[in-house]
């Protein structure tokens, strides 16, 4: 008995009319990556907090019933000149679109600071995991941060030393 192994090579898998390839749950069908390309710098003035967008990201997914995972790393400095007590906390919101519909909140946290006066480091993490998604249309994730304090400065992606924070946004579609 002879066994010889062959190679399959193709330039792609294509259903049959009127039928979907359907991939097993669980696996992944793409994924985009959103990186920071310069710095963002936010300054409270007054007791309104006005969210700024940090990363953003649109997604369409290639079959109904999807779900999505995005997750973040934000490296933030920020600093407080003010006489607070506690200053540097940061509000940190993932929105979704749906299509052309208004962005929603879909996550959020208070990324706490310090009881103090003082410069810090810090890094604001994001994790999610979308409901099934039943329409194939755009998908845009966005994550907007704004200061709790008044006279606080949060910097996402700044420069110290010479290297820039880096900043990621990945967003991954999972077969449902």
């Amino acid at each position: 008995l002879e066994h010889r192994m062959s190679t399959l090579e193709v330039k792609g898998i294509q259903a049959p009319a009127g039928f979907d390839l359907q991939m097993p749950a669980g696996n992944i069908l793409q994924v985009v990556s959103v990186d920071m390309t310069s710095s963002i710098a936010f300054t409270v003035a007054g007791d309104s907090a006005t969210f700024v967008t940090i990363l953003s990201g649109s997604i369409t997914p290639k079959f109904s019933g999807s779900k999505f995972i995005i997750n973040a790393v934000l490296p933030n400095y920020s600093n407080h000149t003010g006489g607070n007590a506690w200053s540097n906390s940061v509000y940190i919101r993932l929105y979704e679109q749906e299509g052309s519909s208004t962005a929603t909140v879909v996550a959020g946290y208070e990324h706490q600071g310090t009881s103090t006066n003082e410069g810090r480091s810090q890094v604001a993490p994001v994790l999610y995991s979308s409901g099934s998604k039943s329409t194939i249309q755009s998908y845009t994730y966005s994550i907007r941060s704004a200061a709790t304090t008044s006279g606080d400065t949060h910097t996402f992606g700044r420069t110290a030393g010479g290297y820039a924070a880096f900043s990621r946004m990945t967003i991954t579609e999972v077969a449902g």
